[in-house]
């Protein structure tokens, strides 16, 4: 929307056409050199550039662009800013078949033609897809119907690899080619982040051919064909699409040990990571988190259970209601972070277990401090407690210790979910979740071991 036509009084070319004519877009003008209010092209250096799209549609260009200096009164002297010259340019040598584009699908990389052989695309170091269009015969690649793509995954390793097809970059609700060497080679629907949420589709939409997955040679290799566009599915375009790769670390269908998501466009070969938004967002969200149940819940419950290593005088309920205080309002502002961009992201709220987990939280906290604030007063010196004080004190460490748990388990799958959905680097996912547990392993130590300790010493 922010490509506009100028203005009609502006509109001065003359002998202006635009054709395609022999597998060729021929596009011919007369344009003043010097106008009113435009940029002026000097008889001398000049400033161009050149674009082109995938199609006769007005879209994204994608990689299809540069730009280049020319200079009009010394034939031939044109320099590209981008190390790419415009193949159209005159004043350019270049070989004629690389005028001579025909209509297919390109590969920059190359050249090649994706429809008569394999384009290649990197995912990651020892990951390679290829990828073929078979467009049957009176068809164009643009319109067609009844075309198919065959892809090869080819893994440095022994280990179950995976492409997926997604709608928003997103793993839930897109769907997968899982290959396990030696196994099968099926269509699945990624329906969660858990194993038992990935599931293969019916028997009737498995329309996979010459499917397989080996182990050769120190690689393993997934091989299929795939009809483009079936009725339920997730659509393969000419243009751009979303796609996801993931591996295992084994043979085993379990958690992918790296994955990513990015935009692949079949017409020119381009490829670029997909970066999932808001992610400064849940990064908060998680900050806040982790500093309330990580950090302030554990102290606050220290502050009790070691209350004798503090002076009397009811300094401890002090500490222990501080640290409560601050992590309830960091949770209050984690969990309103939460809500409000599951919203904007248009997701179902407290659609899986962390969520709802989240969410039960959120009221077991509010009940915890809803009952510290109306607890039954403690009996003075010499007097003994009564049933209800008993019973309150049970119920408090009760509800304490299941909302610590909970938490705790929390924030490692928070850690998961954030790599998934941002695909973090896998040795960066280990360091954080190997802190994280020394933390708690520590945080739990103190609780128990002083607790105990105290409690036997009594």
């Amino acid at each position: 929307n922010l490509v506009e036509l100028l203005p009609e009084e502006q509109q001065t070319l003359t002998d202006a056409s635009i054709t395609a004519t022999n597998g060729q877009t021929i596009m011919k003008f007369t344009k003043l050199m010097s106008e009113p209010g435009e940029i002026e092209i000097l008889f001398g250096d000049n400033e161009f550039l050149w674009a082109h799209g995938s199609d006769a549609t007005l879209a994204y260009h994608g990689n299809n662009r540069a730009a280049f200096s020319l200079d009009l009164a010394a034939a031939g002297a044109a320099v590209a800013e981008e190390e790419v010259t415009d193949p159209t340019d005159p004043s350019v040598e270049v070989e004629e078949d690389s005028v001579n584009v025909p209509d297919a699908i390109q590969d920059p990389s190359g050249g090649q033609d994706c429809t008569v052989n394999f384009c290649d695309n990197e995912l990651t170091t020892g990951f390679l897809q290829k990828y073929r269009i078979n467009v049957p015969d009176g068809q164009a690649p643009e319109t067609c119907d009844g075309c198919t793509i065959d892809m090869e995954l080819i893994y440095d390793g022994e280990a179950w690899v995976s492409i997926g097809f997604s709608l928003n970059g997103r793993m839930i609700g897109s769907e997968a080619v899982i290959g396990i060497p030696g196994s099968t080679t099926l269509k699945y629907n990624l329906n969660g982040y858990t194993d038992n949420l990935v599931q293969p589709m019916p028997q009737e939409q498995q329309t996979l051919t010459d499917a397989s997955t080996v182990f050769q040679n120190g690689q393993t290799i997934m091989k299929f064909t795939k009809i483009m566009k079936e009725p339920g599915e997730v659509e393969i375009l000419f243009g751009d699409n979303d796609f996801l790769w993931a591996h295992g670390s084994a043979p085993a269908l379990t958690y992918h040990a790296s994955r990513s998501a990015f935009v692949l466009n079949l017409s020119s070969g381009a490829a670029q990571e997909l970066t999932a938004p808001n992610k400064g967002l849940w990064l908060a969200h998680g900050v806040m988190l982790f500093l309330a149940w990580g950090v302030f819940v554990p102290f606050a419950v220290q502050a009790s259970l070691l209350r004798k290593l503090l002076p009397e005088g009811g300094i401890w309920l002090q500490i222990h209601r501080g640290l409560n205080t601050i992590s309830l309002a960091l949770f209050i502002a984690g969990f309103a972070i939460s809500v409000a961009t599951t919203k904007k992201e248009e997701q179902p709220h407290f659609s899986n277990p962390h969520r709802r987990m989240g969410l039960a939280m959120f009221i077991m906290a509010i009940l915890q401090v809803i009952g510290g604030i109306v607890r039954p007063h403690n009996p003075l010196e010499g007097e003994k407690k009564k049933p209800v004080r008993v019973g309150w004190e049970v119920g408090h460490r009760v509800l304490g210790v299941s909302l610590l748990a909970c938490g705790f388990w929390q924030m490692y799958e928070g850690i998961l979910l954030y790599g998934v959905k941002y695909s973090t680097d896998e040795s960066d996912e280990e360091a954080i979740t190997i802190a994280y547990w020394v933390w708690i392993s520590v945080m739990i130590a103190v609780m128990v071991l002083g607790g105990a300790f105290f409690k036997l010493r009594k």
